[in-house]
């Protein structure tokens, strides 16, 4: 025990040593970039929160309230007041449709006469029209069934009415409305509503902090394994007696308590209620990753060469596995690699609990350290020289000679060039599809159908004649991975004995469950509820005609008047008039900057490159070419030639895969430059220098977000916008590329090598 204790405590002095303060203050200050510059990306797959404008003519309290009901909405960012506008000027304020309240209103409802609901579409926004004329007829067809329910009952059991029997039609039509329309939602399951999917924001930011702490920190404990090897360290430990286990797991345990600063605040902030849960779907993809950098650390030629490796597994998994593209945002293709992916595997164990299918990430460690505890053993059997101390030599050649080997050596080789390659084509696919028209077509619903009465059937039916709305039938166990991978924005279930529930007036089994993402929730449950509540006042009408004619209804009596109130409501004279008009377009977008992918990958590939001449070695041969003439020109020249050349491949090929403008490869062109020499600058700072491929990920993320990668800042507060500007990547999306060119010159300034 004293033994590992002494190398739990070398593990953390190496980390320490190696930039880990800033590191594990990094890990913080992402929480925060997160907050600020992660913004709601994955609702770009779901439809979005739309202005409407309201013309009140009736100037009632009972219009008023009506107009405030409408502000609690969650699908209208905004209600409009139509006021004396025309409805053309309404729509090009961006208002999705005009809805007029006629004077009257509420009276004229109230006694039955005829009225009717403007309703004025904006065709510019087509799906925004259709759903909320689904949700507004909805509506309506509670006020046409009760009514026609009620004529047909009244006329059925009376025949021709009198002045009080109108009357006591009247007062019970209202109030049997009144408690449909107020009880609506009451249709669900309360206890299964509770049960939806937390904040679309929390979970976004859940998701991509604890895979940014399940991914770097087994990286930088295990980064120092070639080291120790090629440095003898390892085979002098092993010639007094150490056993390679507690050497290598000593290594694990270090990882972990760096991740517990970062994760503590993380589970107290996001996960409050599934925090045992949580902290084991946490523990078991940590082994997961740590036993995969492990491998790639073990099998490295050195400390470099496994945080280039590291580096790019951790890119790979944040990509592809939704911690930094919403996973219904990525593409079809990509959906099977995802599932591989450990930020996968965490969202599911954060949804479901850690189960026999979250067991191979453990299996995923254990290999792992059992493959790299044998690699060793057997690579101290083999006379290693320190690579470290080998010096570089001076390739032929005064510029094109030192810039290809400096490429060549900062990527590990042409097979690391071509990984890069591989990268940057992949990150450029899947922006093209992330930032591409995405935006559905109707508002998607899943539905379990567990009961098969014919009202069930009669209620499936009459969801599929709304417009606007489109219904998959799925089974229960593939809700949660309907609602994970974006096929639908929300589960309806039909429970068993719906169709018994909703005749004798009990609770029904109905529930509805949106996906995160989704601000269409509670239009979803309006058009459901609108549609059971019609269902329901049929049925109810039986009653009421039993209840009237104090003796129960024969069978022929029943078809006799169901078909009345179907006639009645065929009769009805129509509450509402829709038109459609020209107007804005949906003013709001989700959708990320095509740009903000390739602008990540840039500067991640860069500060992780760049590292490497940091080390001694080319330090070494900075120095021999400053002894000959015009030898410091040429040795930083060919620094930041290497780094611009990489840069400029790895955003050559995204940017050709994602198929973007000119404009953006100028912007990209400028952004290399200013990155380039940033790196470079930062590569001289004592204590740091060397370190900042260690430092690559979280450096990258944090500006990314604060630079408006993922999402659109200026949607959200303009001094959001202009703390972009302070980064190189919120420039080159504003198309800023002389400001890039100008702060390029200023860094080149400060990175210049010291005169001797």
């Amino acid at each position: 025990m004293k033994r590992f204790c002494a190398l739990l405590a070398k593990d953390l002095r190496l980390f320490f040593r190696r930039s880990g303060v800033v590191s594990l203050a990094l890990s913080l200050v992402l929480l925060g970039a997160l907050a600020l510059g992660g913004g709601d990306l994955s609702r770009g797959a779901y439809v979005e929160p739309f202005p409407i404008a309201v013309r009140d003519e009736d100037q009632t309290l009972m219009s008023a309230s009506l107009i405030g009901q409408m502000k609690q909405v969650e699908l209208f960012s905004e209600i409009i007041d139509g006021g004396n506008a025309t409805d053309a000027s309404l729509m090009d304020r961006g208002a999705a449709a005009v809805v007029t309240i006629p004077k009257d209103f509420f009276y004229d409802l109230y006694t039955m006469e005829p009225v009717t609901v403007e309703l004025v579409l904006n065709e510019e926004m087509p799906l925004e029209s259709s759903l909320i004329r689904a949700v507004f007829t909805s509506v309506m067809d509670i006020i046409a069934a009760n009514e026609s329910v009620h004529l047909a009952v009244y006329e059925f059991c009376y025949g021709p009415l009198d002045q009080q029997e109108q009357t006591q039609l009247w007062e019970e039509f209202s109030n049997r409305l009144l408690r449909d329309a107020l009880g609506r939602q009451l249709v669900f399951d309360t206890e299964r509503m509770a049960a939806d999917t937390a904040d679309t924001v929390q979970s976004a930011l859940r998701l991509c902090a604890l895979s940014m702490l399940c991914l770097f920190f087994p990286m930088a404990s295990v980064q120092a394994v070639p080291a120790e090897r090629d440095t003898g360290l390892l085979a002098r430990y092993r010639a007094a007696g150490g056993s390679m286990l507690p050497f290598l797991l000593a290594k694990l345990v270090t990882g972990l308590l760096l991740t517990l600063p970062t994760l503590a605040v993380v589970l107290v902030l996001f996960c409050r209620d599934i925090l045992l849960q949580a902290l084991l779907t946490v523990l078991l993809v940590y082994v997961g990753a740590w036993g995969v950098l492990l491998i790639l650390a073990v099998t490295a030629k050195d400390g470099a060469a496994a945080q280039r490796r590291g580096n790019v597994f951790l890119l790979l998994n944040l990509l592809a596995g939704g911690a930094v593209y919403p996973l219904p945002l990525l593409p079809d293709w990509l959906h099977g690699a995802a599932r591989l992916t450990l930020p996968y595997q965490l969202t599911v164990g954060l949804e479901t609990g850690p189960s026999p299918a979250l067991l191979w990430p453990l299996a995923l460690g254990v290999g792992g350290l059992l493959w790299s505890w044998q690699r060793l053993e057997r690579s101290l059997a083999v006379d290693r020289r320190s690579r470290s101390g080998r010096e570089l030599p001076l390739p032929p050649g005064r510029w094109a000679g030192p810039t290809a080997l400096k490429s060549r050596a900062m990527s590990g080789g042409f097979l690391g060039m071509a990984v890069l390659c591989a990268v940057a084509l992949l990150c450029g696919a899947v922006s093209r599809h992330v930032t591409g028209d995405s935006t559905p077509a109707a508002l998607a619903v899943a539905v379990v159908q567990e009961d098969q009465s014919p009202e069930a059937n009669d209620l499936l039916e009459r969801l599929e004649r709304v417009e606007g709305l489109a219904l998959h039938p799925v089974e229960r166990s593939e809700t949660a991975s309907v609602l994970r991978w974006g096929d639908a924005e929300g589960v309806l279930t039909i429970g068993e004995g719906y169709g018994t529930a909703l005749a004798e007036g009990e609770s029904l089994p109905l529930s509805y469950e949106s996906a995160a993402a989704a601000a269409s929730n509670q239009a979803a449950r309006e058009i459901v509820a609108g549609q059971v509540t019609a269902q329901r006042a049929r049925l109810r009408g039986l009653d009421d005609a039993e209840r009237l004619l104090e003796r129960p209804l024969t069978d022929e009596e029943k078809t006799a008047l169901l078909a009345a109130m179907d006639q009645r409501y065929e009769d009805l004279p129509p509450l509402y008039a829709v038109t459609a008009g020209d107007g804005a377009a949906a003013p709001w977008s989700a959708t990320a900057p095509p740009l903000g992918g390739t602008l990540l990958l840039i500067l991640f590939t860069l500060l992780t490159w760049g590292a490497w001449m940091a080390r001694p070695d080319a330090v070494r041969v900075e120095q021999r070419m400053t002894s000959v003439h015009g030898g410091r020109i040429v040795s930083y020249g060919t620094d930041l030639l290497s780094l611009w050349l990489t840069g400029a491949v790895v955003g050559g090929l995204s940017l050709w895969s994602l198929g973007a403008a000119p404009a953006d490869w100028l912007s990209m062109g400028a952004y290399v430059l200013v990155v380039g020499a940033v790196v470079r600058a930062l590569t001289r700072l004592a204590g740091v220098g060397g370190r900042v491929d260690l430092l690559a990920p979280f450096l990258a993320l944090i500006t990314s977000l604060l630079g408006g990668c993922f999402c659109p800042l200026d949607q959200f507060s303009p001094w959001l916008e202009r703390l972009s500007w302070l980064t190189p990547q919120g420039l080159a999306l504003q198309g800023r590329w002389l400001v890039l060119l100008a702060a390029t010159v200023v860094f080149l300034w400060l990175g210049r090598p010291k005169t001797q």
